[in-house]
């Protein structure tokens, strides 16, 4: 497959002229690469055979335990592991982290990480517009271990974090996942630490606003222990995104989830530099979830149940026009790092 997709890619490559690719446009609000990296990158690839491709997939995995989903604002993130795994790894439809015991990176680890990180992508990394900080909930570490290791990023990427003269590309701060369990045991003096240390956005898997649905996806916390961990990171002045899950809890839960979501997201303090992404349930094989639903006879929603619930919760926001936070579809499907 890859020798057919490389000899279509190359032909095509030839006929690009000194105007490169007309129309090429990116989207979001982060640092797009140029034109001329792109194409550096796509004309190097036409130059790997399969063994090559055999032995960088090899190096992946020497530096990174699977990556297994970004939020869609950092899929062209360059990502940076101070951890791995989920530090509670029970929600009955997540199956990312299932075999990857959760583990915190000393700082020598995290230096030696960069170094391979830096390495390995080589020239690539003009391509990256920011630093994503993995896992699944990176920011659940415990303050007195995370600063230092915060601090160990944002010395290594000091130039192109902060812009200082002679930095080839830059760097859109960091971001990260944090699920509001966990976000509820900083203040907003710590992510405002954070945030001086380059944090910028970060990504909370709200799912629902309605907390027995959220007992029933064996979810730790509740949805004011969202509440609570955004005003803190709004207060630090940090930018935040939200994921609701759309479609779960099927017919059962459909009505509770509506109502109890709106009101939770209308009552958030959420600007226009905030995202709120809909993800519509997608079952993973192996994932506990579709058993569950069977036990309880549960019945799924179709997809027009799935399109009007999603209408109905965004409904209740305040236009991005007007001052209230972007909307987005997130469907993990499309995500490979």
């Amino acid at each position: 497959m890859w020798d057919r997709t490389r000899d279509r890619l190359s032909p095509l490559l030839d006929r690009v002229g000194p105007e490169g690719l007309p129309g090429l446009r990116f989207s979001g609000d982060d640092p797009a690469p140029s034109q001329s990296s792109l194409l550096d990158a796509l004309r190097n690839l036409t130059g790997w055979d399969v063994e090559t491709l055999r032995r960088d997939a090899a190096r992946f995995a020497e530096i990174y335990t699977p990556v297994g989903i970004l939020p869609p604002d950092q899929y062209m993130a360059q990502v940076v592991q101070l951890t791995h795994g989920c530090s509670f790894n029970t929600c009955t439809f997540c199956t990312f982290y299932r075999d990857i015991p959760f583990r915190v990176k000393s700082p020598s680890e995290l230096r030696q990480h960069l170094v391979e990180v830096d390495r390995f992508l080589g020239r690539g990394t003009s391509l990256r517009h920011s630093l994503f900080l993995g896992d699944a909930n990176a920011l659940a570490v415990p303050m007195d271990m995370l600063e230092p290791l915060f601090e160990i990023v944002s010395d290594h990427y000091r130039d192109r974090l902060w812009g200082t003269d002679g930095a080839d590309t830059h760097l859109n701060g960091m971001h990260a996942f944090l699920d509001g369990f966990s976000g509820t045991r900083k203040s907003a003096e710590d992510f405002n630490r954070l945030r001086r240390l380059g944090l910028k956005r970060v990504t909370v898997g709200l799912e629902s606003g309605h907390d027995p649905l959220l007992e029933w996806l064996r979810k730790p916390g509740t949805s004011y222990d969202v509440m609570g961990c955004v005003e803190a990171m709004k207060g630090a002045g940090l930018q935040v995104c939200l994921v609701v899950l759309v479609g779960a809890g099927g017919e059962a839960f459909n009505r509770g989830h509506i109502l109890d979501t709106r009101r939770f997201l209308a009552d958030m303090p959420l600007d226009s530099g905030d995202i709120i992404y809909f993800s519509e349930y997608v079952q993973e094989p192996g994932a506990p979830y579709g058993v569950i639903m069977e036990e309880d006879g549960i019945l799924p929603l179709d997809g027009e149940g799935v399109g009007r619930q999603c209408d109905e919760i965004s409904s209740a926001l305040r236009p991005s026009t007007e001052g209230g936070p972007r909307t987005a579809v997130y469907d993990i499907r499309e995500f490979t790092y």
